[in-house]
């Protein structure tokens, strides 16, 4: 088996068609057949239904696809960064991030790698802390920031900053006094909140004395607040979240006391960092300092306890 045949198998089931296959990747079809063929000898199993309308991946050749994507992926990254040892920075690299952290730096990122960087191709993937941690471990992205509490054992993470949660709602229908507010002001307020965030308060709520009423469980950011505009109840969210809301004064809200989430970044412990993701790693961490500085109220440094 080589990366040559993965890259065709590859190749054939993005195009769903043998003959499409051979065309793009400039060979007759016969000879791709064959390629196929001794691919799937080797590897004894099928990888290939063929009917009419083309072909599609078996089971095993679903597996197949996700594992070759990546090693493709590996290769392309290994050979840009032995290119790149005598040379600039090149290749790419992929990051993944909750909607909270695209609104608060990523798009100063994007724009100080373009500036530093101009050969290295950033790909972005802003996505809920779950689905961070399933494209890290599968192999799509190669650094991911997501809550601490979405660890796994074939993770490796690095806390970056811990962020006050806020119960937000709209200024006609806020019921708390003051600045501040206890666990216990939740309780049996209607609350439209993310399921990650969800498993978060629950954690709280076994240990605090209040109930928590979720009317709907939301994963998305924009979803979530067009709700609570409309009336549907109160948000749980990180301040990054609605921090332009709240500066024109669109929602009201405050930090909850006790809550809090830690913001760590994550890589794939049996993938060794490239040059291109320590780099912008570099750019992350730049950004985390300045954020700390510029509201050290709202995010701090990680503390271990």
């Amino acid at each position: 088996m080589d990366l040559l045949s993965l890259r065709y198998f590859v190749e054939i089931v993005r195009q769903r068609s043998l003959s499409k296959a051979a065309i793009s990747l400039g060979l007759v079809q016969p000879a791709l057949t064959r390629r196929i063929k001794l691919l799937e000898e080797q590897l004894g199993a099928e990888l290939l239904m063929r009917h009419r309308r083309g072909v599609e991946p078996t089971e095993t050749g679903l597996l197949v696809l996700e594992r070759a994507e990546l090693m493709l992926r590996i290769s392309e990254q290994l050979e840009a960064e032995v290119r790149s040892q005598a040379a600039e920075l090149i290749g790419q690299v992929g990051l993944g991030f909750p909607p909270s952290i695209g609104i608060l730096f990523v798009g100063k990122i994007l724009s100080d790698c373009i500036a530093r960087y101009p050969h290295l191709k950033l790909f972005l993937q802003e996505d809920f802390s779950p689905a961070v941690r399933d494209a890290l471990l599968s192999g799509r992205i190669d650094i991911g920031i997501m809550s601490s509490e979405a660890q796994h054992p074939d993770l490796v993470g690095e806390p970056l900053f811990t962020e006050s949660m806020w119960l937000i709602g709209r200024p006609e229908d806020w019921p708390i006094k003051g600045r501040r507010l206890g666990l216990d002001k939740l309780d049996r307020l209607p609350i439209v909140i993310g399921s990650f965030t969800r498993l978060l308060l629950e954690r709280l709520q076994a240990r605090s004395n209040f109930q928590l009423r979720v009317v709907a469980e939301v994963d998305s950011l924009t979803t979530a607040i067009g709700a609570l505009r409309a009336g549907a109840g109160f948000l749980v969210v990180p301040f990054s979240s609605v921090d332009r809301e709240l500066q024109k004064k669109e929602l009201v809200g405050a930090p909850i006391d006790g809550f809090a989430i830690t913001r760590s970044l994550f890589r794939h412990r049996d993938r060794p960092p490239t040059r291109a993701s320590t780099a912008l790693t570099g750019l992350i961490h730049d950004e985390v300092s300045r954020l700390i500085s510029s509201q050290p109220d709202v995010f701090r440094r990680f503390r271990a306890s």
